[in-house]
């Protein structure tokens, strides 16, 4: 237990950290760091969608082929 809140406390403090480097030292406004952080997350959003459609092919395949045999 103590080494999962150690992980989960280093790795929020890290995402604050790496969060403030980033608006400090960005060359682009915020507008468009918002913007590329949105478009980013839509592709992010459209692969997961992608690939749990793939999945979802993929096991109901076996699924039947389990069903057949």
């Amino acid at each position: 237990m103590k080494k999962t809140f150690s992980f989960l406390n280093g790795f929020a403090s890290g995402v604050v950290i790496g969060g403030l480097v980033m608006l400090l030292f960005t060359p682009d406004s915020g507008e468009g760091v918002r913007a590329s952080i949105r478009e980013k997350l839509i592709n992010l959003k459209d692969e997961i969608n992608l690939a749990a459609q793939q999945k979802r092919v993929e096991l109901e395949s076996e699924l039947s082929r389990l069903r057949e045999g």
